[in-house]
């Protein structure tokens, strides 16, 4: 039985190239492949007529994106790690998994996450903005701050993260971490200290947002946390905004309750033009994009082309969001015929 692959349209580049640049579609040979029609916020049954496979990187599920099971694809194979547009449970009944591509996004995700927390510290922004004006005179006052000897702390210790802290490795540092999931001793593997987050707000010279948006972790960071954070400290954000409560961020921006904030991620994506963000001078600001580089493209790419290839000859790959699907009876069938 022939096995189809569509790609979202979002992958889509001009005169045949991809969006993304060299995403490893060659992984895929010897699998057809097409590019879909345009999905929108999230998808429809439509979407899927004739393919088993479809790699993407924008569009959502809700509950109306799938038909019966037998129509649906056996993978949706995500470029990225996040799945906070996805739900879960339609994917489950239609017998569909999800993949994401934690392989192919951890070091340059890790990377943008220290680009990012370095430009903040070392105001490099605000320093663009004082040559461009020939603002010699003033250069004392784009004064930043070195990491050495200071505390960096992580919201989350996953893929990303670990990484994160080996990058950060030549630096003179004390590392921090809260994840209820991780145990000291594998915290010790990267010589972080977990600690809980009443320490690591009131403790941290950077707080750097590394977790996953769930219900639990939606405003995390809040009035409260900033209440507790050094006033020369900073926020770093490359996670998901609502993590952030971003009235409560701006508030603490604005009344120097903190140093200075670092975002990848805004709330509401996009946000509105009229965001106090935009006027603030000690934010560093990327729209969402930061880790976006040939890296990132090819590696999520071969990861998630590598879990469609596997799945065509009925084999399971590894990075398994809705793991239940796997002992459902539409999920067997459908796999059934590939093997």
């Amino acid at each position: 039985m022939s096995f189809k692959v569509g790609l979202t349209s979002d992958l889509a580049g001009d005169k045949s190239k991809f969006s993304w640049g060299e995403i490893s579609i060659e992984t895929l040979d010897p699998l057809p492949w097409e590019f879909l029609p345009q999905a929108g916020k999230n998808f429809r049954p439509e979407i899927f007529q004739g393919v088993n496979a479809v790699a993407f990187a924008g569009p959502g599920v809700d509950a109306e994106s799938f038909a019966t099971p037998q129509e649906s694809p056996l993978i949706l194979a995500r470029f990225g790690v996040g799945y906070d547009n996805i739900d879960l449970e339609s994917c489950t009944r239609a017998g569909t998994i999800l993949t994401i591509t934690p392989d192919g996004s951890q070091k340059p995700v890790a990377t943008a996450a220290l680009t990012l927390l370095l430009s903040t510290m070392h105001n490099l922004i605000a320093k663009d903005q004082l040559a461009r004006r020939h603002g010699w005179s003033e250069r004392i006052e784009g004064l930043g701050r070195g990491i050495n000897g200071k505390t960096i702390a992580t919201i989350g210790l996953g893929n990303v993260a670990t990484e994160f802290f080996r990058l950060l490795s030549p630096f003179d540092i004390i590392r921090f971490s809260y994840d209820p999931w991780k145990t000291q001793a594998e915290a010790d593997q990267y010589g972080v200290q977990l600690v809980d987050l009443d320490q690591l707000f009131s403790e941290a010279d950077a707080v750097v947002v590394m977790a996953i948006l769930t219900p639990e972790t939606k405003h995390l960071v809040n009035t409260e946390r900033f209440n507790q954070m050094k006033e020369t400290s900073i926020l770093i954000n490359v996670s998901r905004g609502p993590i952030v409560d971003e009235a409560a961020l701006i508030q603490a921006l604005t009344s120097k309750k903190i140093a200075a904030a670092g975002l990848d991620v805004f709330e509401t994506e996009p946000p509105s033009l009229d965001n106090p963000l935009f006027t603030l001078t000690n934010v560093t600001l990327a729209p969402h994009n930061i880790a976006w580089t040939d890296e990132l493209a090819f590696g999520m790419g071969k990861s998630a082309f590598s879990s469609v290839k596997l799945i065509s000859k009925g084999e399971i790959p590894q990075f398994v969001v809705n793991k239940e699907v796997l002992d459902t009876p539409q999920f067997k069938a459908k796999i059934e015929k590939f093997r």
